[in-house]
């Protein structure tokens, strides 16, 4: 028997949208723990601030912006995944580990094949 899976429509659409964009910036962070190898400790407690201030910076723009969404697939869940294995974590992740000796441009050329970062 076939699984099927099961999602909840989000009434809220400045909330999804800015949930995609920020968590782009905290997968930044999370890339630069995984290249100082700072351990999993550091990139959980990067994730926790992160979804804290993507809330708080959510409200600053649309104070209508639900609490709920930041608990929904497009808010932690896309945040926990793009900080586990997203393009932005990987070349955020080179580029810590190269010690910025290559620019990001390099980076997202040689690692991306044509995909940019966001």
């Amino acid at each position: 028997m076939p699984k099927k899976h099961c999602h909840d429509m989000v009434q809220d659409v400045e909330g999804v949208e800015l949930c995609g964009t920020l968590k782009n910036v905290v997968a930044i962070a999370a890339g630069f723990v995984d290249g100082l190898e700072m351990g999993n400790n550091t990139k959980a407690a990067i994730m926790r601030l992160g979804l804290r201030e993507m809330k708080a910076f959510s409200k600053l723009l649309f104070p209508s912006v639900k609490d709920s969404t930041f608990f929904e697939s497009c808010g932690v869940a896309d945040l926990i995944t793009t900080c586990l294995g997203g393009r932005n974590r990987k070349v955020a992740e080179a580029y810590a580990k190269n010690g910025g000796k290559r620019s990001f441009d390099e980076l997202e050329a040689e690692m991306l094949q044509g995909q940019k970062l966001q």
